[in-house]
């Protein structure tokens, strides 16, 4: 009987230096470089930076507001109705004496006009529309900007999450190979017990559903263990299929959670979508301000330098005009009145949305701190069951190998085991991404907030 338990522990030793030889090789991935990669190659990230341009080029488009419109027009008419021919001959200086003549005007010859025309117009007052426009335009840049910092915080929160979990996959898959090593070296040990008449072959043929079992859970943990690095290389913008290497272990660490309080008022402050709701606010009252405004006149200055030639090879005549005009929408079938009235309510609509956010920004908060708390606890707990599964674990063996347990005993301490180190990873992710989402929740995650550096 002592050979055989020699034998299964020198199996059970030789299996752990095998499977522990691939991963001291492996190299590691820490977080700072996970994160470092995600802000410069992330996918979704990418995304933003046309919007952004997009948004100054209009910022640009509506400060042209303030500068003259030059308009180039080069146009061809030809025809014999009387009133464009006489006008004609006057623009093309060509009226003679002859034109006078009663049929000449009643019924003359067709003529060509090549008119080339260059037009300037320059606003003088708009009573601030132009100004409003520019105001709008300005802060669709400062919220496309504003935008992508919070596009970014979601980025950092999903690549803590897929890193996070990476390690969770590589913990259970550590934990199910451990569980399958066990595993074969029970059922070596049952075999070899039968084979001596020590027992019977029903421990032999529980030993061996348990081992298969345990071979299910490692391929399942395997595929659990793809599937989160697949995740975490889209998010740092490599090649889904790609081997990466290995992310930190998951390990208990006591972290000091900011004041509910503190944490409320950094979160007005703080908060990329909520800086946004502000913006987009001003912009409502903008807008609404622009529509009153489309009640009032507006005073604008132009001048023409006007080209009549007969034909592109002879020159004809030259003439300009200059003037100032108001114009003043008096009626426009009540459509001003609708929009501005539309633009009332929006504004209303924002200021209520904004009162909403506040209230949802807190309730954020507040169940983050509770998971955080509820977490933290649930690790305290899953550190001391894993302690106790190990040593209950440890006592059956023993108890087994005297003969004083039955293989059910063993069986059901090894599952418990296994359980125990999984809950307890779980527990540990739990724990760090409650955190990461207080940050997040509260507007302060960033590369080098507290729930990023934690070791």
């Amino acid at each position: 009987m002592r050979i055989v338990k020699f034998r299964t522990y020198r199996t059970l030793t030789i299996f752990l230096v095998l499977a522990a030889a691939p991963l001291a090789a492996q190299e590691k991935l820490t977080l700072s470089a996970a994160v470092a990669r995600a802000l410069e190659a992330n996918p979704d990230l990418a995304v933003d930076a046309p919007g952004q341009e997009a948004a100054r080029h209009e910022f640009e488009a509506a400060r042209a507001g303030y500068l003259p419109r030059l308009d180039f027009e080069q146009s061809y008419l030809g025809g014999n109705n009387p009133v464009f021919v006489f006008g004609t001959l006057l623009s093309q200086q060509k009226f003679g004496l002859e034109n006078f003549a009663i049929p000449a005007l009643n019924s003359p010859d067709a003529i060509d006009n090549l008119q080339t025309r260059v037009t300037a117009q320059q606003t003088i007052w708009d009573f601030g529309r132009t100004r409003n426009r520019r105001d709008q335009a300005r802060l669709g840049v400062e919220i496309a900007d504003q935008a992508h910092e919070g596009h970014k915080q979601q980025v950092l929160l999903a690549i803590f999450d897929a890193y996070h979990a990476t390690s969770l996959a590589q913990a259970t898959l550590e934990t199910a190979r451990t569980a399958l090593r066990s595993a074969e070296a029970i059922e070596s040990q049952a075999r070899a017990r039968v084979d001596s008449g020590l027992t019977v072959e029903a421990d032999l043929l529980r030993s061996q559903a348990y081992l298969s079992e345990a071979r299910q859970q490692e391929i399942q943990a395997q595929g659990q263990l793809e599937s989160a690095w697949a995740q975490l290389n889209r998010l740092m913008g490599y090649p889904i299929s790609q081997k990466t290497a290995e992310t930190a272990p998951l390990e208990p660490k006591n972290i000091t959670v900011p004041p509910e309080e503190a944490l409320l008022a950094e979160q007005k402050q703080r908060r990329p979508d909520y800086q946004n709701l502000l913006k987009e606010l001003r912009q409502a009252e903008v807008a609404a301000g622009s529509w009153q405004k489309e009640f009032l006149p507006v005073v604008v200055g132009y001048g023409t330098w006007e080209l009549d030639n007969p034909s592109f090879s002879e020159y004809g005549g030259n003439n300009w005009s200059a003037g100032v005009s108001l114009r003043w929408n008096l009626y426009a079938g009540g459509g001003d009145a609708a929009q501005r009235d539309a633009a009332r309510q929006r504004l209303e609509q924002k200021r209520r949305q904004i009162s909403a956010a506040e209230s949802a920004m807190g309730l954020e908060i507040r169940k983050a701190v509770i998971q955080y708390r509820t977490a933290a606890q649930q690790v305290a707990a899953a550190q001391a069951a894993e302690t106790q599964s190990e040593e209950g674990l440890r006592i059956l063996r023993n108890r087994y190998d005297a003969g004083l347990a039955t293989m059910t005993d063993l069986l059901s301490a090894e599952t418990a085991r296994s359980g125990a180190r999984t809950n307890l990873a779980g527990s540990i992710y739990r724990q760090r991404l409650s955190y990461a989402q207080i940050e997040y929740a509260a507007g302060l995650l960033s590369p080098t907030s507290p729930a990023m550096t934690v070791p």
